[in-house]
């Protein structure tokens, strides 16, 4: 199935970190390294709330 949609890029073209990242994903998929769905969710709901959470002195999210 094609889809013209799609644009497809030149290895160059790239940024080289994101096709690492990639690499990494589909060798952790391969290696089973990977959570059900639910429970990546969960974890994702969960990094995003922590870096909602507001420090009270700066005004700003704090990262930990």
């Amino acid at each position: 199935m094609r889809n013209d949609k799609i644009i497809v890029r030149d290895a160059s073209e790239t940024d080289p970190n994101l096709l690492r990242m990639l690499n990494r994903g589909l060798e952790d998929i391969e290696a089973g390294r990977t959570l059900p769905h639910q429970e990546a969710i969960q974890e994702i709901r969960r990094i995003r709330e922590d870096r909602r959470v507001v420090s009270p002195a700066m005004g700003e999210a704090v990262h930990g």
